[in-house]
């Protein structure tokens, strides 16, 4: 297909060229990569010949992904929890991130401590990644603190205090990395409150590694937005509102044409295959909402992104590609910063090799 990906994405139970052709043996084992080592990378790999890989997510919450239930079962659970990193107060945590992948950790706030904040705004984090913490029930939940976004976009401050979690339990932390390149997390700790903690949101949006499949890093356009070297809005002859903004999964269409989108009404039509279309709406009140793709009858990618409310540019906010079946359904977490903005979403097919007719329903 021409299009370039990691060595480590080969293999790993996800088609990442249009072909399929990553996934066959023939093209695995001529690249040097094991296909009985490498099939699900970081993630559990299910008993049999099934392929099937489930995240840290998925293990042990009462719901049953592998055919045998394999994923279900503590001592599974337990051996799997074992070769999760360790998150400690006081260091950074780096490691090499691939594209759309989950990185779990364990945290234990140390007794006589009272708050953690764990950031990713550091110069040697080089792309958008998300931070989720939880016990082992799920009945405690923190997700990463859009009010605190750094100043690199898609880059975000996880906080807790002894309101949320409790010193000497062990959490399970999870990095969702949506670049290839090197993570770093940062954590700090407080003996009375997270007031204490002083965590600086300055970084630089200089992405060594290769992102979206390309190495090198991203080339967003004819010219502009190279992550590779760091960002350029004004270099490229492509930009926002002429068709640029390329990547694997996903192009921001033209602004301009823009369909509207009202609470509980749904907007249909057809996507061409190849073509991009562009959906917005303002964000009021102080409420999430989801974005439901499910009616329609190909393969979709959602993605949204909030416009900054002095320069007009977009800023990545999340992404769903199969939220249910092959189609999109995607929640957008209120974020009190952007109340009043104007959030757009991008509507395309997968891989750029699919279309059809499309449904789009903002649910508030």
């Amino acid at each position: 297909t021409g299009k370039c990906i990691p060595k480590a994405w080969l293999c790993d139970g996800t088609n990442d060229c249009s072909d399929k052709s990553d996934e066959e043996q023939s093209v695995c084992l001529a690249n040097g990569v094991s296909i009985s080592t490498n099939a699900c990378g970081n993630q559990y790999s299910c008993k049999g010949s099934s392929g099937i890989c489930v995240v840290a997510d998925w293990m042990c919450d009462d719901y049953q992904d592998c055919p045998q239930n394999d994923d279900e079962e503590q001592a599974n659970c337990d051996a799997f929890e074992a070769s999760y990193g360790t998150l400690t107060c006081g260091e950074t945590a780096t490691g090499d991130a691939y594209q759309y992948n989950e990185y779990p950790f364990t945290f234990t706030l140390p007794a006589g401590y009272a708050a953690v904040k764990m950031s990713t705004c550091l110069t040697d984090n080089q792309g958008p990644v998300y931070l989720y913490l939880r016990n082992d029930d799920y009945t405690v939940q923190v997700n990463g603190n859009y009010s605190e976004q750094c100043q690199c976009s898609g880059r975000y401050i996880l906080s807790a205090d002894t309101t949320d979690i409790v010193a000497g339990e062990e959490y399970t932390v999870s990095l969702y990395t949506e670049f290839t390149g090197t993570y770093a997390i940062k954590v700090d700790c407080d003996a009375s409150s997270l007031a204490g903690i002083t965590t600086s949101n300055v970084c630089t949006d200089n992405y060594n590694g290769s992102s979206s499949g390309y190495y090198g890093g991203y080339d967003y356009g004819s010219g502009g937005y190279d992550y590779g070297s760091g960002y350029d809005y004004s270099s490229g002859s492509g930009g926002y509102s002429s068709g640029g903004y390329d990547s694997i999964s996903n192009t921001l269409p033209s602004l301009d044409s823009a369909i509207s989108l009202s609470c509980g009404v749904a907007q249909t039509g057809t996507l061409a295959v190849g073509e991009a279309l562009a959906f917005s709406w303002i964000q009021s009140g102080s409420v999430d909402v989801s974005l439901n793709g499910c009616a329609s009858d190909f393969d979709t990618v959602f993605t949204v992104y909030v416009l900054d409310s002095v320069t007009s540019e977009p800023i990545y906010t999340a992404e769903n590609d199969d939220g249910c079946g092959t189609q999109s359904y995607l929640t957008v977490t209120y974020d009190s910063a952007y109340s009043g903005s104007t959030y757009v979403l991008a509507l395309t097919g997968y891989g750029g090799s699919n279309g059809g007719s499309y449904s789009v329903t903002l649910e508030c």
